[in-house]
């Protein structure tokens, strides 16, 4: 151990600038875990932010790693979600001086492109979140394939998303492209943080059994129908972890009431590693997307992984990464459909409840498939 930690401090560290759009950097799990894994491997990072809030701050993240935050007075002037070109380009402009004291800079999802787009050929990493679909017109494919040209590695959330911009020609250099499962880390199993919604929650909750749900924040993740499936199907609880979407609230509690509040326990935004206790002793997690975009289709979400690596059996919909591994390993039941039929998952409710011991055995013997690796960065992306 003397021996590894002398030779680090031997070794010109390579300096990376994370360059981020998030609604908070406690909240985006994939980037602890990719600043954990680079700091493993001797790299000093600095992380240059626009919060969700567009706030200005400057700190040093629970994970050790310093940022500043930028405020963008064109997000103040503009409507929300449009000319996000001009954002982004106030975003860079904000940001580039002080790129110049790093070796790479690593641009985080579709709304950093103009900084891999004006990088220096091979000082770039793009590090695509989600699949860039603005990019898949055919003037902008032109500029998808321009930044493909110029960056070390393009990096996507999964093989799925990769196969399809293949098969779509977008990508045409297909050796610039690695994909990073978003796995949960060792840190996330473990940890005991506790938020400060945590002991009202297990107040409400008393002695009953509950559900595990999150990211109900818009309609395309079937709310609505989540939350039938559960008030319809036993006189189990459930907590909703983030945002959850006005109208299918509004809807619910027309319809609903008060068994709604008695039964369903809505907590907010919570940091990561604070959401551990959460999952720790729910009975199954639903975790749905509709197929409307290939976005969606090939969605491989976080807390599908977060679910399965704390042995809590999950309900999946027929989105190809979750079905295929969810049925390949028997972690729970996957729909035929989306979650758009509602009577289908009520009876994969019931399913899943009474089989649960089941697929508790399965998660014993193979969740760890799916636990985050430090190996899983090359250090030839960026050096």
């Amino acid at each position: 151990m003397v021996f590894k930690n002398t030779l680090h401090s031997n070794i010109k560290k390579t300096k990376i600038a994370f360059v981020v759009r998030t609604v908070g950097l406690e909240y985006d799990d994939r980037i602890r875990k990719e600043c954990l894994t680079l700091i493993e491997q001797n790299v000093e990072l600095f992380i240059y932010v626009n919060f969700s809030d567009n706030r200005v701050e400057e700190g040093v993240t629970s994970y050790g790693v310093p940022y500043l935050s930028f405020k963008l007075v064109t997000r103040d002037k503009l409507p929300s979600g449009r000319f996000l070109f001009i954002k982004a380009a106030e975003f860079y402009l904000r940001v580039f001086r002080n790129l110049k004291n790093y070796d790479v800079t690593w641009a985080h999802e579709e709304y950093t492109f103009i900084f891999p787009l004006l990088a220096k050929k091979g000082k770039c990493v793009w590090d695509l979140h989600e699949i860039p679909f603005r990019f898949e017109r055919k003037f902008m494919s032109r500029v998808f394939q321009y930044i493909e040209s110029k960056s070390k590695k393009i990096i996507h959330a999964n093989k799925n998303r990769v196969e399809y911009l293949k098969k779509n020609k977008i990508i045409r250099k297909p050796e610039k492209h690695v994909f990073i499962n978003n796995f949960p880390d060792s840190n996330f199993r473990t940890s005991t943080k506790q938020d400060l919604g945590y002991e009202d929650f297990i107040k409400w909750l008393g002695n009953e059994k509950y559900v595990y749900l999150q990211g109900l924040s818009v309609p395309k993740r079937h709310p609505i129908n989540t939350l039938e499936s559960i008030l319809n199907t036993s006189d189990l609880k459930a907590v909703v972890i983030g945002e959850f979407d006005a109208n299918a609230y509004s809807h619910l509690l027309n319809k609903y009431g008060k068994e709604l509040e008695k039964r369903i326990y809505f907590i907010g935004m919570v940091e990561q590693l604070a959401i551990t206790n959460y999952l720790r002793n729910a009975q199954f997690s639903i975790i749905l997307y509709d197929i409307s975009t290939a976005n969606n289709l090939y969605c491989e979400p976080n807390r599908l992984y977060q679910s399965i690596i704390m042995n809590v059996p999950v309900l999946v919909g027929c989105n190809p990464p979750m079905k295929g591994l969810v049925e390949r390993y028997h972690f729970g039941v996957a729909l035929e459909s989306d979650g758009s039929n509602v009577v289908e998952l009520i009876s994969a409710v019931k399913t899943l409840s009474n089989n649960r011991n089941t697929y508790l055995e399965s998660l014993e013997k193979f969740s760890n498939k799916v636990i985050w690796q430090h190996d899983c960065i090359d250090s030839s992306w960026y050096s």
